[in-house]
């Protein structure tokens, strides 16, 4: 089909037909976090004419940052809107980190990134490099970087 054409009105009917009928199933696709786009495309319809659907039958529809939070940890996509953590909370990740000082070092030292130290304990990257430069240990350069600096 030409970009510029527009589907069928018979085909684009049974589309939304076979979707209306297999109302179960897509709602159950939605609510396993499956992205109405790609439920959507799959039985030929329009994202948006499915997100109405789906607010026809009665299911409630999930705010757009819940889409990226399950892609990525939800404290790096859209900060502040997830639960902060308490100052406990934040005090014993940084304990359980200081705890496992010498695999934390080994682990750096072997090529573990900060980044991924950080999201394994759940502390600030900023944080882990200081504690490693008051370790002693030392620092890699950033992968990329000129070595001339």
């Amino acid at each position: 089909m030409d970009v510029t054409e527009t589907p069928e009105p018979r085909s684009k009917t049974a589309a939304r037909d076979a979707a209306r009928a297999d109302s179960t199933r897509i709602i159950e696709r939605y609510q396993a976090h499956e992205p109405v786009s790609r439920i959507a495309a799959d039985y030929g319809v329009n994202p948006d004419w499915l997100g109405l659907r789906l607010i026809e039958w009665g299911v409630p529809r999930r705010h757009r940052h819940e889409a990226h939070a399950l892609r990525r940890p939800a404290g790096h996509v859209f900060r502040g809107r997830t639960r902060r953590r308490s100052t406990a909370e934040v005090r014993a990740a940084q304990a359980q980190f200081t705890g496992d000082r010498a695999d934390v070092t080994a682990r750096y030292l072997a090529g573990t990134s900060i980044t991924s130290l950080a999201r394994e304990y759940q502390v600030n990257p900023v944080w882990i490099t200081e504690r490693l430069d008051d370790w002693g240990v030392p620092r890699r350069r950033r992968p990329g970087r000129d070595p001339a600096g």
